[in-house]
């Protein structure tokens, strides 16, 4: 790498970094707040995640003809910008009342300028280092954002006691204005070509339409889109799953979910920490050959628990799908960011962001009606189900490389 790739790395990475701890922060402050609110708050939580999720999956489709269509470079920085003004105008709210829904409010809005940043700050990367730099970068940024997961959340209960949630916001604000900062000191070694200043309804939905044509005249792009849907879909039953842990695993005295939780996190931080050291560009064979291994190991954990009920034991599964979910994770968006021209690479982005948010509740609500939450069998079915989806996927690729 470079001096200035390096360079260039070390403020991406220290910029999403900051902008993640004041995500984390915000949502933290801002959840607890309103649940303390009243018995009723739930309600409000609840119209708070659900804005959030609604506006993610309709915008990002736009977001990614806008990464497109103009400069990622100044649409990261004005967002970031924005988010921080917003958060600093929240701190200055006193009224409880107007502070509960001017905080809803803002969420949406922060929403709306994520749904922009988010194509922007990832077809980015293609901009500010060579192409076989890409999958570095990307466990650098998982490495960061794994690490806030961990440690943010424990500091933001601290956080919130020692400043409340008029301090909380305005060091988020901070962090979103700092974050603006250092993104503007990046210089991009690619030139950027078809930036324009045009902009109109009929240019976008265009713009839009070409995307999805670029898409399905690539079909090996196509069933890569559709892999993700079909990860995500199971993904969700797995998340759904999670929290009844302790009631799947019943004679394990310790707090299962926790421990899975933990062991997960780490497992994602040190599959960031080999996914550096893999230089080489994988097949996608070998993807399909990590997803397996992610499957195997959230179905061995039923098959853990029969053989001896010992949280030692049974931690071997997060923490091995940690790893292999994190190298399928950063190795297949690598893949899409170095294959697809720079041009179309915002809108692929935004679709598979939008197919990604669009099938998760789907698949909630599947697995909420054929499951039951004290079956120690779960995990068996959803690792299985993942197998069965990456074999049918490598055959249906495989077909295609025949076919070109």
């Amino acid at each position: 790498m470079r001096k200035i790739e390096r360079k260039n790395t070390n403020f991406l990475v220290a910029s999403s970094t900051i902008s993640r701890i004041g995500d984390t922060l915000f949502d933290y402050v801002n959840n607890s707040f309103l649940a303390s609110v009243n018995m009723k708050s739930m309600v409000l939580v609840g119209v708070y995640q659900a804005l959030e999720n609604i506006i993610g999956a309709v915008f990002n489709l736009f977001g990614g003809v806008i990464a497109d269509r103009f400069r990622r470079k100044k649409i990261i920085i004005l967002t970031d910008f924005l988010s921080g003004v917003i958060c600093i105008f929240l701190s200055f709210v006193t009224s409880q009342t107007w502070l509960m829904y001017a905080i809803i409010l803002a969420n949406a809005v922060l929403a709306l300028l994520s749904a922009f940043a988010t194509p922007a700050y990832n077809a980015f990367t293609k901009e500010i280092v060579e192409k076989n730099e890409i999958t570095l970068v990307n466990s650098y940024l998982q490495t960061s954002t794994t690490l806030v997961k961990i440690i943010v959340p424990v500091l933001s209960v601290g956080i919130y006691k020692w400043i409340g949630i008029h301090g909380a916001l305005l060091l988020d604000g901070v962090s979103f204005l700092f974050s603006a900062i250092i993104i503007a000191l990046i210089q991009p070694i690619l030139e950027e070509t078809r930036k324009t200043d045009d902009f109109s309804a009929k240019l976008v939905i265009d713009d839009l339409i070409s995307g999805f044509r670029y898409v399905a005249k690539n079909r090996q792009l196509y069933l890569l889109i559709a892999l993700s849907a079909g990860v995500n879909f199971f993904m969700a039953g797995y998340s759904l799953l999670l929290p009844y842990s302790n009631q799947m695993f019943p004679k394990i005295p310790e707090n299962v979910y926790a421990t899975f939780l933990t062991a997960e996190a780490l497992g994602g931080l040190i599959g960031a920490v080999i996914s550096g050291r893999i230089s080489r560009k994988l097949s996608t064979g070998q993807l399909m050959l990590l997803l397996v291994t992610f499957g195997c190991f959230v179905a061995a954990a039923p098959i853990f628990y029969i053989i001896r009920p010992s949280i030692f034991l049974l931690v071997l599964s997060p923490i091995g799908s940690g790893i292999f979910m994190t190298l399928f994770n950063i190795h297949s968006f690598s893949l899409i960011q170095k294959e697809v021209a720079s041009d179309y690479l915002g809108r692929v982005l935004g679709i598979i962001f939008t197919v990604a948010i669009l099938f998760m509740p789907l698949g909630t609500t599947l697995f909420t009606i054929l499951l039951r939450p004290d079956n120690p069998l779960n995990f068996l079915f959803i690792g299985v189900a993942v197998i069965a989806l990456a074999l049918v996927f490598l055959q249906f690729l495989r077909n295609e490389k025949q076919a070109l």
